[in-house]
């Protein structure tokens, strides 16, 4: 095959990622390691990590990279004391099971979640790009910490741009069959102090920020216990947003396809929009620049830092 046929079909690739926002294709093998995020909750309903870089790697030797290799490496990163004096886990009649989390020992009453769907149980699978949500139960009577969570993970902005999320937690119907239910009138804190914006009855807050820099959104309720929900939103100084190909301050898949149109010579870039997805410095928008914004967009990587 020639380069020109290779590179014909890498951005072929690229474009049909672009439109059918299906996931990247993996390998038959099992990777070595994993690169995803964790967020903690500790026993007073505190996050103590929030979305925390960590690289999984096979820690028991069973094979795969599971979330009992996530929590176990989170704690050896961020625990003081790591994985030993924080973590636990043990066989149960139900498998593997955690039995101490964020250095609480309370006979099992944990949850944890891969990319907001309830896990199974620790030996559940994790892949690069994934968030892992642990969180120990407030409520040891009545069990009542709802897990909850925005429809954005992490989302760059330009400054006095308005940001809409849907918050939702899991719940269950008259017949106890698990369904998601939206999180009315929850308070939402910015970087742990309440605001003004509160949701409504679908769920739904529109926010916004002026000021530059990064902000961890969640929130609070006077009627449910929430389990923290976590968005990080990072706000550009400037129009120069990394990866924002169309400059309109949020970095989605419209800026797939305006890069994507670039390189077939369908569309031209204006200087900024250029400038702000140049990641090679060759002055031109090329395939390997659209495949990074999309590995950002599906949550990939976190940052272009990392590309």
């Amino acid at each position: 095959m020639t380069k020109k046929m290779k590179k014909m079909t890498a951005v072929s690739a690229v474009l049909a990622m672009a439109f059918t926002l299906t996931a990247f294709p993996v390998s038959a093998l099992e990777p070595a390691q994993a690169d995803i995020f964790v967020t903690i909750s500790d026993k007073d309903g505190k996050l103590v990590l929030v979305q925390n870089p960590v690289t999984v790697t096979d820690i028991d030797n069973d094979g795969a990279l599971t979330v009992y290799d996530a929590l176990y490496q989170a704690h050896e990163d961020y625990y003081e004391g790591g994985a030993e004096a924080g973590f636990a886990a043990e066989e149960s009649q139900f498998g593997l099971s955690l039995a101490k989390l964020w250095g609480t020992a309370n006979g099992g009453s944990y949850g944890y979640y891969v990319n907001h769907s309830a896990a199974f149980g620790m030996t559940d699978p994790v892949k690069s790009g994934d968030y892992l949500a642990a969180f120990v139960y407030t409520d040891l009577t009545a069990w009542s910490d709802s897990y909850c969570y925005f429809d954005t993970d992490a989302v760059s902005v330009s400054p006095e741009t308005s940001l809409t999320l849907t918050l939702s937690r899991a719940g269950y119907d008259a017949d106890w069959n698990p369904v998601t239910l939206p999180v009315e009138n929850a308070v939402i804190t910015i970087n742990g102090e309440e605001t003004e914006y509160k949701t409504d009855a679908d769920g739904k807050v529109t926010i916004s920020a002026e000021t530059a820099g990064k902000y961890i959104i969640s929130a609070k309720s006077d009627t449910l216990v929430l389990v923290p929900p976590v968005c990080t939103m990072t706000v550009a100084d400037t129009e120069a947003l990394a990866g924002d190909a169309d400059k309109n301050g949020i970095i989605n898949i419209l800026d797939v396809i305006t890069i994507n149109k670039a390189v077939f010579g369908k569309e031209n870039l204006s200087e900024q929009g250029l400038a702000n997805i140049d990641f090679n410095q060759n002055q031109k928008p090329d395939s390997e620049e659209s495949l990074l914004v999309l590995k950002y967009i599906v949550g990939l990587i976190k940052d272009f830092s990392q590309a």
